[in-house]
């Protein structure tokens, strides 16, 4: 079973960066604050990503689940999400947004997600020390969010930023809750500052990395991406395979490269791990860690090229 643990979807791009605003253009391109730039493939003609768009994408390729997360530079996509959720159960599990710039409002938005029926959360932690007035991930207002997380079983996606800068904060997060499972995204900002310290995270029991991302830090090098999987080797003599998985980061990262691209350099390369090894990165981990349920594995679909 193949499952990408990071991939987006939104209905419509109102986003931020900071206090910049990111719009929508046409054709994939987005506007973030007076610059231009190509934020998705070309044929996103109306620079919409939905849940049928991704599905033919990943159906193609032979992946069998996703887990949306969420960023904001998309805007919040939570009321999208949840019909996403509703219609496409076995395909997708969603994280939902909310505002962690603003931390005195974050329990009535808590309250809202998981009314909406949300089982896990997305923080896009990099943004916080950039704050005019930073926020820190162990600060009462969102050591109240993760305990109310860890009482409801929900799962964490957090982003962090580069090297080691929020990993004290992430490690008191960790040890005061260690019923709180956590995905760690972009591999720790492999190849930034001090990222092994993010991957030597996992080494606790509740936390997992993913690698969204990971084909765009290392885009100057194109496939197969050699140098992304030595940091792949690395990262697994140090955690352990298990703790490990493997997610596209779809669709920014199609604006250089395939999605099958985006996989191909694990089913293909990698030559250090087995075949159990890849099938646990490649879903086996994820399967476990956000509850899909394993069927019959779908097959890449058959390209004309091969006829």
């Amino acid at each position: 079973m193949i499952i990408d643990a990071h991939m987006h979807l939104w209905n419509k791009i109102d986003g931020r960066i900071g206090n910049v605003k990111v719009n929508p253009l046409k054709d994939g391109a987005i506007l973030i604050g007076r610059q231009k730039v190509q934020g998705m493939p070309t044929w996103f003609s109306d620079c919409r990503n939905t849940a049928e768009m991704a599905i033919a994408a990943f159906d193609d390729a032979g992946v069998d689940a996703v887990v949306i997360t969420q960023e904001y530079l998309d805007g919040n996509q939570n009321e999208y999400l949840i019909k996403v959720k509703k219609k496409y159960p076995d395909r997708f599990f969603v994280h939902g947004l909310i505002d962690f710039t603003k931390p005195a409002g974050l329990d009535r938005e808590f309250e809202q997600v998981v009314k909406a029926g949300f089982n896990g959360i997305k923080c896009p932690a990099m943004f916080l020390p950039k704050l005019k007035k930073s926020v820190q991930l162990n600060q009462p207002e969102l050591m109240e969010i993760w305990q109310k997380m860890q009482d409801s079983g929900m799962i964490l996606s957090i982003d962090l930023a580069e090297g080691d800068a929020q990993v004290p904060q992430m490690k008191d997060v960790i040890k005061t809750f260690p019923g709180l499972k956590i995905a760690i995204g972009h591999f720790g900002l492999v190849g930034k500052g001090n990222w092994l310290s993010q991957i030597r995270l996992a080494k606790f029991d509740n936390v997992y990395i993913e690698t969204g991302g990971i084909i765009w830090l290392f885009r100057a090098d194109g496939t197969p991406f050699e140098k992304a999987q030595q940091c792949i080797k690395q990262a697994s003599d140090l955690i352990g395979v298990e703790k490990m998985m493997w997610g596209s980061d779809y669709p920014r990262t199609m604006v250089d490269f395939t999605y099958c691209q985006s996989m191909e350099f694990i089913t293909k390369g990698c030559r250090f791990f087995n075949a159990n090894q890849k099938e646990a990165f490649l879903g086996g981990n994820a399967a476990k860690l956000y509850g899909f349920k394993v069927g019959k594995c779908r097959k890449p679909a058959v390209r004309i090229t091969e006829l």
